[in-house]
């Protein structure tokens, strides 16, 4: 068994440190607000996914990006952008400086087989592919492709729907101290393979996909358990022993209240996590005539972003090349 040493990064948490939003908050204020709101006037009418960086020069918009990116790189992971009020702001010019923020930190990324780069994470009545973000089910602990993920909330739901998110870099930190015989399984990992592999030549991934991994003195977390079960039943043979107890206790921590932060996601306000330290779930919701739950969900690729294992870019590259293979 290797030697795994706990990690100070600033991304460990747990819900005696992350207790309100306000712990992750980053507010935009009135006189903000106002130079935004002129910017997104100027940009109306405009296709969202064709504007470019340039369209959204804009010295409030720069300082909020960049402070954003701050965060998810060096801080706790995890951000929520307040202070958009909904009643004031159209689908479209919410969307767009949803758009504006992701293009300013990296490239958003294909999502699903139909190329979209702006996902809608609502309730859907045709899922081919039964995607989680597609349905109103419960959603366990997991990590997204790509680094970061955005979500912004457009509506709410009658009910349901609370959001939780936990660090995986203190869930790695208890690992070490309380069961460190299941690290070398963790940081091994599993193939993946995810619902739009089924209808390719190759149903899970070549690679596998660790759970933790350290790359130039950095862990980072990544975790989809059903994927790694998924793709050990197309082969035909049980998850490693030690693989299948670590994912068991690395979910009943993911699970712990003294863990993990929940929270509703309100209408305007916007999520923003590093997917290789942070991961999140959400609670089963149901929507009626007027409350329909919907968020925008953006995936971002990030330039010189946190140095991780090759493995972790090439899960998310993955969706780009389904995609690709898709319209070839």
């Amino acid at each position: 068994m290797k030697y795994y040493p706990v990690t100070d990064d600033n991304a460990v948490w747990d819900a005696s440190v992350v207790k309100s939003k306000d712990d992750i908050a980053l507010d935009i204020n009135d006189q903000e607000l106002n130079i935004l709101i002129d910017l997104l006037k100027s940009l109306e009418g405009r296709k969202t996914e064709e504007l470019k960086k340039s369209d959204f020069r804009c010295r409030v918009l720069s300082s909020l990006t960049k402070n954003i990116h701050e965060r998810l790189q060096n801080g706790k992971g995890a951000v929520i952008v307040r202070g958009l009020p909904r009643n004031k702001l159209s689908d479209s010019e919410l969307c767009n400086l949803f758009w504006g923020i992701g293009i300013g930190m990296g490239r958003p990324v294909v999502q699903n087989l139909q190329g979209s780069r702006i996902g809608h994470v609502r309730n859907e009545r045709h899922n081919p592919t039964n995607r989680g973000y597609m349905s109103n089910r419960e959603l366990g602990f997991h990590s997204d492709a790509f680094e970061i993920v955005g979500l912004m909330c457009l509506s709410g739901s009658a009910s349901g729907g609370v959001n939780q998110i936990v660090s995986g870099l203190n869930i790695y930190n208890h690992f070490v101290k309380s069961n460190p015989e299941l690290l070398d399984a963790l940081f091994d990992g599993f193939y993946y393979a995810i619902a739009e592999r089924k209808g390719s030549n190759k149903p899970y991934t070549e690679y596998k996909v660790p759970v933790f991994s350290r790359t130039e003195g950095k862990v980072s977390s990544m975790c989809l358990g059903a994927y790694m079960r998924s793709a050990a039943n197309i082969i035909g043979e049980p998850l490693p022993g030690k693989l299948d107890e670590g994912l068991r206790k690395f979910y009943e921590m993911c699970n712990r209240h003294d863990f993990m932060f929940e929270f509703m996601l309100e209408p305007g306000e916007i999520l923003f996590l590093n997917n290789y330290t942070t991961l999140h779930s959400r609670t089963e919701f149901t929507d009626d005539e007027t409350h329909q739950r919907h968020l925008l969900r953006l995936w971002l690729e990030i330039p010189e972003g946190r140095p991780v294992v090759p493995s972790l870019t090439a899960r998310g590259r993955d969706y780009e090349q389904l995609f690709m293979e898709s319209i070839t």
